[in-house]
């Protein structure tokens, strides 16, 4: 299996939106339905997805708003600040507020408490909260809700990699999501080898970054 350092994905993500011409919200969606693809909608019906406000948070609130349109039970949480949202999540939260979609903006402990009940009542658990691009220890009311998440959830899915867990070294940011499955998009990353207990089984998805754009940056690489 080729793993590629975070920088080498952000680089081929970059050539495939600037290069080729794949607008980036193009990517998010397709990263989305290959996480659906992945669940067993027979079987589970009400999830808890927690979202940040970088383009991973993005991921859950596109995830969010397709359970939705299949009729699934989706109880929605935000972290961070929303005036700092990227471009692309900013695009899909204005969806879900044109849906009237609720959401808990977690602010405080009584949004962590909504969190803890929300796990409690829902079967899978999606960790959307950090990417690959996090470098700092979590902290704070995110150091909290991995927390919470990791002590309560029956089964936890993470959306490309576990939060809190470094991309390139595998190490643990102070605290990171215990996932049972990590879905990743294009390829593996070097953190994620052999670091099962926090990355549970990984599934690697084509999310449509073409293979002009691997190979470009991967020469520049040697």
């Amino acid at each position: 299996m080729l793993a590629i350092s975070c920088d080498e994905m952000k680089a081929m993500d970059r050539y495939a939106i600037d290069n080729i011409g794949i607008p980036s919200i193009v990517l998010m969606e397709n990263a989305a339905l290959r996480v659906i693809a992945n669940i067993d909608m027979g079987s589970i019906d009400s999830f808890t997805i927690i979202c940040g406000i970088g383009n991973n948070g993005g991921d859950g609130l596109t995830i969010a708003r397709h359970l939705i349109l299949k009729e699934k039970v989706v109880e929605l949480f935000i972290i961070g600040d929303l005036d700092k949202g990227t471009k692309d999540f900013n695009i899909n939260l204005n969806i879900l507020n044109n849906m009237d979609v609720n959401y808990v903006h977690i602010t405080d402990d009584r949004g962590l408490n909504d969190l803890k009940t929300s796990i409690n009542n829902n079967k899978l658990i999606i960790d959307s909260i950090f990417g690959i691009g996090l470098t700092r220890d979590v902290k704070g009311l995110f150091y909290k809700a991995i927390d919470i998440i990791n002590r309560h959830s029956k089964t936890i899915l993470s959306v490309d990699i576990p939060s809190g867990l470094d991309g390139d070294t595998g190490e643990v940011l102070g605290i990171s999501v215990k996932a049972k499955r990590t879905v990743t998009f294009h390829r593996v990353k070097k953190g994620m080898m052999n670091n099962k207990d926090y990355t549970g089984e990984i599934i690697v998805e084509d999310i449509g970054i073409p293979g002009k754009a691997t190979q470009k940056i991967l020469q520049q690489s040697l």
